[in-house]
């Protein structure tokens, strides 16, 4: 089934697209998430006649895209992770904590935005993908450190509860 694109649409094409679709995939998620319509003729003519002031907005929406991908470029997320005598780290730094750091420095972007595949649970630095749109992407980096000895140490419950009394 042919289908006009009304919005990018990840590893499928960009918003003005005619591209072709199998039908459960039109009828089930295309169409009812309002991302693309059928390519029928008149509405291939209709979409023609806006095709102008799309790609204005288009061309804008790059331009934010790119000035975000520019701020981003360069950012190092320090986290602090426990990590056992052999080295090896408790917990794992998710989308979620990605998304809190960046939106804490002040960058909007969505956690949808975030490609991780797997959970970053090494020391050091690994590098993670930002998708702003289908052709501008970013690179920041995600630094895990581990915590130190008198960091980790948890204090004594029943002194805290003889305190709070």
């Amino acid at each position: 089934m042919k289908v006009i694109l009304r919005d990018n649409v990840k590893n499928l094409g960009m918003a003005g697209d005619i591209v072709e679709v199998k039908n459960g995939y039109a009828r089930n998620f295309l169409f009812p998430q309002n991302m693309a319509v059928e390519a029928t003729e008149g509405a291939i003519k209709n979409w023609q006649l806006g095709a102008e002031r799309r790609a204005k907005k288009i061309e804008a929406e790059l331009k934010e895209a790119r000035a975000i991908a520019e701020k981003l470029e360069g950012v190092v997320l320090p986290f602090t992770k426990t990590v056992n005598s052999d080295g090896v780290v408790f917990g794992s730094v998710n989308k979620a904590d990605i998304y809190k750091a960046l939106t804490a420095l002040g960058h909007k972007i969505s956690k949808d935005n975030i490609e991780l595949n797997m959970p970053v649970k090494a020391l050091g630095e690994t590098e993670v993908g930002i998708y702003l749109k289908p052709t501008v992407t970013a690179k920041i980096k995600v630094k895990i450190e581990a915590l130190t000895e008198v960091e980790t140490k948890i204090p004594d419950a029943k002194a805290e509860t003889a305190e709070a009394k």
